[in-house]
């Protein structure tokens, strides 16, 4: 009676041959996710339907990917070290994201710009002040602000060239500088989003400056809408005839079909692919959806994150300096 007990138990997977079974459905799942980008780049830019949608959403998580991939990949090793041949893979996220602008040396002069989503419901500007007091930056965007945060921020004596746009939800916005803000206004969508143009006199140097926060793609036809804003407003750099930027939470990745087109205007992101959202843990397994968006007029001398502010975004902040 023994005997049949005895074969089960020899036909029955080691626990290697278990693993080895699990990391390939995991291999499998996290290269599907870390090719999303190139299939939503093979769709066709006029396509706004659910499908270029869903890939879209997925191919935010490329840092979820490339974490599951590194997982298969210890899993697999223990099975055969055949599975180090998928190592180069874990570099994809960083071969399949939107260009980023060129670099340079540190020079003079230099720009500085932040960009903080504070979430409306904050209503403590003490972090943002005691930050912007250290880097003092050129500019200031802040996304999501309330009447009350908008109150302090009005009262910040480095930066008298204001335009407060304050809201009781996610979609009130400021642009804070310390030069001359000419040619302000405030732009409002169908739905009553706003977003800011102005110039922005620096040391005789007009720069064209877009504060923006276009609606999550929540849906199909939110992301189109989404698109569609990005390319209009990248355009309307590329036209403008001096250094542009396009500043705030853009609700996309260098991952999405956002980004699509920029670089056929010149235009391209000067912000890392460190993730701003969610800001629980430092961004671990966050996505990066703060840009700082620049025309070609531009070289990025560095680019970082910055500090908690008591919101649910990582703030950013950028220096450049002209290209000649």
């Amino acid at each position: 009676m023994s005997a049949p007990v005895a074969d089960e138990g020899k036909r029955r997977p080691g626990w290697r041959a278990q693993l080895a079974r699990r990391a390939r459905v995991l291999a499998v799942a996290s290269l599907v996710g870390l090719c999303l980008p190139w299939a939503g780049a093979a769709l066709p830019v006029t396509w706004d339907g659910k499908l270029p949608w869903l890939i879209d959403l997925a191919a935010h998580w490329q840092w979820l990917y490339a974490a599951v991939l590194a997982a298969a990949i210890a899993l697999g090793t223990a099975h055969s070290p055949r599975w180090l041949l998928l190592m180069p893979a874990l570099a994809l996220p960083w071969l399949s994201a939107a260009p980023i602008l060129q670099s340079a040396a540190d020079g003079a002069p230099t720009f500085t710009v932040m960009s903080a989503n504070v979430e409306f419901d904050n209503q403590d500007a003490t972090a943002l002040i005691d930050w912007s007091n250290r880097e003092k930056p050129d500019l200031i965007v802040v996304l999501e602000v309330n009447e009350r945060y908008a109150s302090r921020l009005a009262r910040l004596e480095a930066y008298p060239h204001q335009r407060i746009v304050a809201r009781d939800n996610p979609f009130g916005i400021a642009l804070l500088s310390r030069h001359a803000l000419k040619h302000v206004s405030v732009v409002s969508d169908s739905i009553g989003l706003p977003h800011i143009e102005a110039e922005v006199d620096w040391n005789g140097q007009r720069v064209v400056v877009l504060a923006v926060h276009p609606m999550p793609p929540l849906s199909a036809h939110f992301a189109a809408e989404r698109n569609a804003k990005l390319r209009a407003w990248s355009a309307k750099l590329a036209a403008a005839g001096a250094p542009g930027l396009i500043i705030g939470d853009l609700n996309a990745t260098p991952w999405s079909s956002a980004f699509r087109g920029l670089d056929a205007a010149r235009i391209r992101r000067t912000t890392t692919l460190q993730p701003t959202w969610p800001a629980a843990l430092k961004g671990v397994m966050g996505i990066p959806i703060d840009h700082v968006l620049a025309s070609s007029d531009w070289v990025r001398v560095a680019s970082s994150l910055g500090p908690d502010l008591g919101a649910d975004h990582r703030p950013v902040v950028v220096r450049l300096r002209p290209a000649r």
